[in-house]
C-alpha cells in the first residue's frame, strides 16, 4: 500500500498540523562520541532518509529547524545520522526527542494503487456495514503486511493492510472502507483506551 522508499508516520506527525512536513521518525539516542545519533524511522524499511540532504527537525515546543546530512548509515533498527554542526557528544545530546522530518515536496509521487502512511494517518475508518471504527492513529510495519492501528469509543483495532479486508480508500475524503474478516473486530485490545492510561504517541 506504499511506495519504495516510503516514509512512516505516527500520529504526532508534523503532517497533521503542517501539510508541508511528514515524519520520518524520531532521534532516541547517540552513537559514540563525535555527534553522531540514533534516528529511529516508523518505517525501518524506509531509504528516504539515507537519500535526502536536508532533514527538518521538530523539537519538543514544536520550534523547528533545517539542518544539512553530513551522514546517514543503518544499524540495527537504526538510521544513525549526523547532521551539519553536530560534532560533539553534548550538541547531540540537545537534539535528543526531536522528531525528524521531510518537506513533502521531497517525497516521490506514490504511484498507482500506493499511498504513504503519512496520507492515512487521521483517515476516519469505517465498515462496509457503514459501523464507524474510529480514527487511523499509527502504523505498524511487519515482515508479512502492514497495519492500521484504529482508535475510537474506548477500543483498539489492528486492521491489516491486505486486499481481503481494504475495500477502498479515498485519501481526499480521509475515509478508509474495510471489510472485516471473521475474528478480526473481536479480538480489539481495550488496553489502547485512554481510559486506560495509554497515549497515542507512536514508540
Amino acid at each position: 500500500m506504499e511506495p519504495t522508499g516510503r516514509p512512516g508516520a505516527s500520529a504526532e506527525s508534523p503532517e497533521r498540523g503542517d501539510a508541508a512536513l511528514v515524519e520520518l521518525g524520531g532521534i532516541v539516542n547517540l552513537h559514540g562520541i563525535r555527534g553522531e545519533m540514533r534516528l529511529l524511522p516508523h518505517n525501518p524499511d524506509t531509504t528516504l532518509i539515507n537519500g535526502t540532504s536536508e532533514l527538518v527537525l521538530v523539537r519538543r515546543d514544536g520550534t523547528r529547524e533545517t539542518r544539512r546530512v553530513r551522514g546517514a548509515r543503518r544499524h540495527k533498527q537504526f538510521v544513525l545520522l549526523t547532521l551539519e554542526g553536530v560534532d560533539s557528544a553534548d550538541a547531540a545530546q540537545a537534539l535528543i526527542g526531536c522528531r525528524v522530518a521531510v518537506p513533502r515536496t521531497a517525497l516521490p509521487p506514490a504511484g498507482p494503487n500506493a499511498v504513504y502512511h503519512a496520507d492515512l494517518i487521521g483517515c476516519a475508518v469505517v465498515t462496509t456495514d457503514g459501523a464507524d471504527l474510529g480514527q487511523v492513529r499509527e502504523m505498524l510495519v511487519t515482515g508479512s503486511s502492514d497495519i492500521c492501528v484504529v482508535r475510537g469509543a474506548g477500543r483498539e483495532h489492528l486492521i491489516p493492510m491486505i486486499a481481503d479486508v481494504i475495500v477502498q480508500i479515498d485519501v481526499p475524503t480521509r475515509r478508509i472502507v474495510v471489510r472485516p474478516l471473521p475474528g478480526l473486530l473481536d479480538d480489539a485490545d481495550e488496553g489502547g483506551s485512554e481510559e486506560n492510561g495509554t497515549t497515542d504517541e507512536h514508540r
